[in-house]
């Protein structure tokens, strides 16, 4: 029984046996299979087509803005009676033109990289204002120099508006918010653009140095405004808690904390490249489930003739020549 026992059989080797289908290629059974492949690419194809989504025509990339406080500012400070109104502005022609109504203020800018990868994280705006008399609203433009890279280039001057008016007179308005990027339509990749790089203000450019003014015009918000959101990229303060301090006080303070996302999403139009990249890796998806079903239909069509081939067993005896 010992010696029964040490001679028992195990399993060492599995050698499958096959019956071999052989065909002429241009026959039926012979491009059956290079005609699994096209079919399978034709229908993922279509299916893939006509589902939608499969040529991207917009997508997003993120990366954090790199924003610098320009110092151009404009300020109105609003009264209980209309028409009252005291400006003040870093502009030169502006407050020569504005000299009848001209406010007192003082303005602080902090800028901080909080987490020292060399980019602005929160610039602190505060401004202080003396002998304004009662004040029932306030307006405040602020101009940034904005750039992002990535799949498009992007430097613009951006802007963050700040306005709150109270029937209440204020001692101080804050408002702490962070500077988005607003795009109406997609920026085709690979762009540098440039195109709104220049300032908000439309007399910011204007004589300067000469201490030329501007006609009154072009000093109402709406005008400025106006002309700014015909861009097709600007940017906005998203502040969603702001407070107003109310007090009878002839002074006031405006504090803005500015945050830049670290996160921006910009919208642009993907390269060719691209595109193709996202239209095959969905064709793929599809090509591999219906390659897979043909496979396994391959057996049906073979082992029941369904079309004509020279069947070779492995079990069949092969003559020998000697």
């Amino acid at each position: 029984r010992d010696r029964a026992t040490a001679f028992a059989m195990v399993l060492v080797y599995v050698e499958p046996i096959a019956r071999r289908h052989y065909a002429p290629a241009v026959s039926p059974a012979g491009l059956y299979r290079p005609l699994c492949v096209v079919l399978s690419l034709i229908v993922s194809f279509a299916i893939a087509l006509t589902t939608g989504n499969m040529w991207v025509k917009t997508t997003t990339f993120v990366a954090q803005p790199t924003v610098r406080f320009k110092y151009d500012v404009l300020m109105v400070f609003e009264g209980a009676t209309p028409g009252k109104e005291k400006v003040w502005s870093t502009f030169a022609s502006v407050n020569k033109l504005m000299a009848g109504s001209l406010a007192s203020v003082d303005v602080q800018v902090s800028e901080q990289d909080l987490n020292m990868d060399g980019k602005i994280d929160v610039i602190d705006v505060k401004a202080t204002a003396k002998g304004l008399g009662n004040v029932h609203g306030v307006k405040v433009l602020m101009g940034f120099d904005y750039a992002i890279d990535g799949m498009v280039d992007l430097a613009l001057n951006g802007l963050a508006v700040a306005q709150h008016a109270s029937p209440l007179p204020g001692s101080g308005y804050f408002v702490d918010g962070h500077l988005r990027l607003n795009q109406r339509d997609a920026i085709a990749s690979g762009t540098t653009r440039l195109v709104y790089n220049n300032s908000v203000f439309p007399f910011a450019a204007h004589g300067e140095s000469a201490g030329d003014a501007r006609e009154a015009a072009s000093l109402r918000l709406p005008v400025i405004l106006n002309a700014y959101n015909f861009r097709n990229e600007t940017t906005f303060l998203d502040a969603q808690t702001p407070v107003w301090e109310t007090a009878a006080s002839s002074d006031f303070t405006f504090n803005a904390r500015i945050r830049i996302p670290t996160s921006q999403r910009v919208l642009y139009k993907p390269g060719f490249l691209e595109l193709c990249k996202f239209a095959w890796v969905q064709i793929l998806a599809i090509y591999v489930i219906f390659l897979w079903l043909f496979t396994k239909f391959e057996y049906v069509v073979f082992h029941h003739r369904l079309v004509n081939t020279r069947v070779v067993h492995d079990m069949t005896p092969k003559s020998h020549r000697f």
